[in-house]
């Protein structure tokens, strides 16, 4: 195989970010980044490939996504709004989708023993201001079993024939699962344990639906310019089975992913265990656990009351004990261990767990992490630099979520430092950046607009102190992100010896104003030195 020159019109190899005229790949790998004529020199039997006007950047990496939920959702009944502003319009949207799903299988009402799923409901942006109930869903229908995810995912809506199939009768309801004034179920269930248990009983998807939908998930992370993702949790919706599906498809993957298997199926069956490598298309590397809920479900641990609910500050899943046991028991299994902890009160449980469980990781990979950190203290953030623990933050939610999170949920003073990146760069803490798609799309281009100018979809700006610099941005999007999982110098850089895993986007970042980083689109994606996507 001959070489591949690559020039464009700025090629940046990574931190320090410095451009350099052109890059050599051969078999994979970069061999050579510099000058045009170092390049040549070095270069046997060469091929170019020219990017006029294009900026080459290291691929991104999506540090916390769940690709199988995302090719799934691909089949479901959209009901984000917009479009659906209010209840009545979900309800229409669900019976449209019943009427064109028919038969579908998994995703589509299939006659007598088939689910029609839903997802993306906002009750915060509909016009009720609600969740959906098993009487809404009545109205699209009473025999066929429905079953609705909120765009958290933190809450699923059934109809009453699906309580009826999930053998709920009311009285014996466990924990989770929502009564009304008169103490019937309303249909809804909050909190992983009771989501979990409707999503486990649900039609999976035979091996053909779910490497589909694998496939679907990592070739849109592909088109949006990311090269590795980090997949917290596998098994989340299907269960081990999603563990065969990539190890069925390792080879033919169409980017690197870093599996984190939920963290139960990795207690209950000690025959599972890491295995593969950084450079792997997958490496089963880590294991998730939970440790609190969502904010905008007032179910984030937080240590002050939610601004909306003053005698309220959500809840711990665990208490202190038994997450540090399971912690423990996943590190001495040899997993990396991710613990999802989106308020400050369950940060600091979660630090106190993670503190306790020493992980042998190479000196040059962070040692376990925490998931979004969406409500920290500074002295939090210095802990975990000062463990050597990582984090990767939920920057997505000052877009998406940011306003109501000021406005609704935290209050301004706290809603300032959501996702307090700025304060961790400070602090020399090093971190990922990510989606948590579907909750957010997918779209690390987007990711980075956000982390610099930390604009809410209203355009206003949450917290300035908390912007990052374009590099520093970058940063976390690439090399600090590769070594949240032990992939530092492998993935995230262009510099001789890593992957020749590369971005080519429109403009350079560097270039343009903050504001304008939103304009910004992928026009072409390369894993392994290989063409895997052209941009949308």
């Amino acid at each position: 195989m001959s070489d591949l020159v690559v020039t464009a019109d700025r090629v940046h190899v990574g931190r320090p970010w410095v451009p350099v005229e052109a890059l050599l790949m051969r078999d994979g790998y970069v061999v050579a980044a510099g000058t045009r004529a170092e390049v040549a020199a070095a270069a046997v039997r060469p091929r170019r490939w020219d990017l006029p006007g294009a900026t080459v950047l290291p691929g991104f990496v999506e540090s916390h996504v769940h690709p199988v939920q995302v090719g799934l959702t691909e089949q479901w009944v959209d009901c984000r709004t917009p479009p659906c502003a209010d209840i009545p319009a979900v309800v229409r949207t669900l019976r449209a989708g019943a009427a064109v799903d028919a038969g579908a299988g998994v995703g589509g009402a299939a006659g007598a023993d088939g689910w029609l799923r839903g997802w993306g409901y906002d009750d915060t942006l509909l016009a009720e201001d609600r969740h959906l109930t098993r009487h809404d869903l009545d109205e699209v229908s009473v025999q066929v079993p429905i079953a609705v995810s909120h765009l958290s995912m933190h809450f699923v809506a059934v109809n009453t024939a699906g309580l009826r199939r999930l053998g709920l009768r009311g009285i014996d309801a466990p924990d989770g699962f929502l009564r009304d004034e008169y103490g019937d179920l309303t249909g809804l269930a909050g909190g992983m344990s009771a989501v979990q248990r409707v999503l486990d009983a649900l039609p999976a998807p035979d091996p053909v639906q779910l490497r589909a939908a694998l496939g679907r998930g990592l070739r849109l992370a592909a088109r949006r310019g990311a090269t590795t993702v980090h997949d917290l949790a596998v098994g989340l919706a299907v269960g081990a089975e999603e563990l065969a599906a990539y190890r069925g498809a390792a080879d033919v993957l169409p980017v690197r992913v870093v599996g984190y298997l939920r963290g139960d199926l990795a207690l209950a069956d000690p025959s599972l265990a890491p295995s593969g490598g950084p450079a792997d298309r997958f490496w089963l590397r880590g294991a998730k656990l939970w440790s609190d809920g969502s904010i905008q479900g007032l179910s984030a641990a937080l240590l002050a009351p939610y601004a909306c609910a003053p005698g309220v500050r959500g809840e711990l899943l665990h208490d202190p004990a038994e997450l540090a046991d399971r912690v423990r028991r996943l590190a001495g299994g040899g997993w990396q261990v991710a613990v999802h902890a989106n308020g400050d009160a369950a940060l600091r449980a979660s630090l106190d767990a993670l503190a306790a469980a020493p992980y042998r990781c190479p000196a040059d990979a962070a040692g376990h992490r925490v998931e979004h950190g969406q409500v920290s203290a500074p002295e939090d953030l210095r802990r975990l630099r000062d463990l050597g623990l990582g984090v990767s933050f939920f920057v997505n939610h000052v877009r998406y979520w940011g306003d109501r999170h000021r406005d609704r949920f935290l209050g301004p003073q706290r809603a300032a430092s959501l996702d307090a990146a700025g304060t961790a760069r400070r602090l020399g803490l090093r971190f990922g950046l990510h989606s948590d798609c579907p909750v957010t799309p997918l779209d690390p281009l987007r990711t980075l607009a956000t982390a610099v100018t930390r604009r809410t979809s209203s355009g206003a700006v949450l917290g300035p102190s908390e912007r990052l610099d374009v590099g520093a941005a970058l940063d976390a999007l690439t090399v600090d992100a590769a070594w949240l999982a032990g992939q530092d110098g492998v993935v995230g850089t262009l510099r001789p010896g890593a992957a020749a895993d590369l971005v080519a986007v429109s403009a350079d970042p560097f270039g343009v104003d903050p504001d304008e980083l939103d304009s910004l689109r992928v026009q072409a994606t390369v894993v392994g030195g290989r063409l895997v996507a052209e941009g949308e």
